[in-house]
């Protein structure tokens, strides 16, 4: 493995640590402000991998009405723009 292949790869764990990480953090500030956080929002939250969308979600989570937040996963869960 040469040193750019192991570069590239230790950027993907790191891009890919981030992504789980804020997706947990949706979650958990989702359920923290409107209880359990329904099996089809929780799948969209956690198959997500876009970044900016999962930083745009967790914003929302913190601050937005449930409606909001709950439109704003399932736009993301069919593949609509969040």
């Amino acid at each position: 493995m040469t040193t750019q292949t192991t570069q590239q790869l230790i950027e993907q764990l790191i891009e890919q640590g981030r992504t789980q990480g804020i997706a947990q953090a949706t979650i958990a500030l989702y359920e923290a402000r409107f209880g359990s956080m329904p099996p089809a929002l929780r799948s969209a939250v956690e198959a997500m991998r876009d970044l900016p969308t999962l930083q745009k979600w967790v914003l929302l989570a913190g601050t937005g009405k449930r409606e909001e937040v709950d439109d704003a996963l399932s736009a993301g869960a069919t593949g609509r723009s969040s």
